[in-house]
């Protein structure tokens, strides 16, 4: 699992280049509210890679082994 992106130790700096639309869209949630740049980019950056890493274990698993629904039933 991921560690929160606000709690990471150690900073290290990126650069990339993104649609202009979609920096003004950042540029304007940011400043209504009141949020940096760089947290929200590393809170979803974070995010996508927990949910990258999530959908791996689903298409993992969604493969099987299968267990019966009697054979749960019965277990609980």
């Amino acid at each position: 699992m991921l560690a929160h992106a606000g709690t990471l130790g150690c900073m290290a700096a990126i650069t990339h280049r993104i649609d202009d639309a979609l920096k003004a869209e950042l540029d304007r949630f940011c400043a209504e509210h009141g949020l940096k740049q760089q947290a929200v980019i590393s809170e979803a950056i974070a995010a996508w890679l927990e949910d990258a890493e999530d959908m791996a274990l689903i298409e993992e698993r969604r493969g099987g082994p299968w267990v019966a629904w009697s054979d749960v039933r019965d277990d609980l």
